[in-house]
């Protein structure tokens, strides 16, 4: 009986060796899937209803399952970024003040105390699964909030398009006029809707690779300094969001100044034809001069607009991946 046991003790212990480790994987599988779904449901272009759920779902499978096997390159690759001496550690002396509170976090979950420099095995070591449900929420919520900053802040800068589409729209008398716009899931102005998805276009054929795969680009390389189940949003990274709030503004008053400047004109015109030949409907022959006049310059403008937007959005993604980074 002795002997039977002994037999079945290895075959036992391999069991569960193979069983701690197909549990870790699939753990290291869900938070890479849920920092992926961030993006995926709020990213401009990537998380709009005009993309099908099953198509965005088997994208977000299909990346997750790629980037788990290559967790642990991330991580050396970072380490070597920071080993600067070559004594193959990482003090906290060869840390940037941007990972001081990731290193310091790190550090913590150490078994050894006062820790002020890591080896390469401990620095890429995976983190333990949470002990309590609430716990593994509560990383969950980290791990969403980074793809989800890095899509909001994009997304928010693109909205100044739709801003400025409802400014144009108010001065060229097509307010009243309202489609669907399926970049916020909801009716707009046609100005707005035709800008906005204007602005996809472009951000979509961005050099050298687009701008989605710059987000993806940008998400991916999180890895490397935000280890899975150590994700946070950074107090810098909120203050950063409400500068590409500024940012939109700012942007939409770029690409409408032409326009409401012809506007304008337009109206100054149509006040002093009004003073000087009463007998002229003002409101009627008003509405058509608008319109055209909108057009005409809203052409003229387009190449514009866009090299607004070729010289904001890199901007925005490499501060967004500098902040989270």
């Amino acid at each position: 009986m002795n002997n039977l046991l002994a037999i079945l003790s290895p075959g036992q212990f391999v069991g569960d060796l193979l069983l701690q480790t197909a549990t870790l994987q699939f753990y290291a599988f869900t938070l890479v899937l849920v920092r992926m779904s961030g993006l995926m449901v709020i990213g401009p272009a990537l998380g709009t209803s005009a993309i099908p759920v099953n198509i965005r779902v088997f994208l977000v499978l299909v990346l997750s399952l790629l980037i788990t096997p290559t967790l642990n390159n991330h991580s050396r690759t970072m380490f070597q970024r920071l080993d600067s001496n070559g004594d193959h550690l990482v003090s906290q002396d060869e840390v940037p003040d941007s990972l001081r509170e990731r290193f310091n976090r790190r550090a913590a979950e150490l078994p050894r105390q006062n820790v002020v420099a890591m080896t390469e095995s401990e620095f890429t070591a995976e983190r333990k699964i949470p002990p309590t449900i609430a716990n593994y929420l509560w990383v969950i919520i980290g791990e969403f909030s980074i793809g989800f900053v890095l899509g909001f802040g994009v997304k928010t800068v693109l909205s100044g398009l739709q801003l400025a589409g409802q400014m144009i729209d108010q001065q060229a008398g097509l307010a009243l006029a309202e489609v669907f716009n399926p970049g916020f899931d909801t009716n707009t102005s046609l100005s707005g809707t035709f800008l906005f998805m204007f602005g996809v276009t472009v951000f979509l054929l961005l050099e050298p690779v687009g701008g989605h795969l710059m987000m993806i680009s940008a998400l991916i390389e999180t890895f490397q300094t935000i280890p899975i189940g150590g994700a946070f949003v950074s107090v810098t990274a909120v203050e950063l969001l409400r500068d590409l709030v500024h940012q939109s503004l700012v942007l939409a008053i770029q690409v409408a100044a032409p326009l409401l400047a012809g506007m304008s004109l337009v109206a100054l015109a149509m006040g002093f034809l009004g003073h000087t030949v009463p007998q002229i409907n003002v409101l009627i022959v008003g509405f058509p001069i608008r319109a055209v006049t909108n057009l005409l310059i809203l052409s003229l403008t387009l190449s514009g607009a866009a090299r607004v937007v070729v010289d904001v959005i890199p901007k925005v993604i490499d501060h967004l991946r500098s902040v989270l980074v």
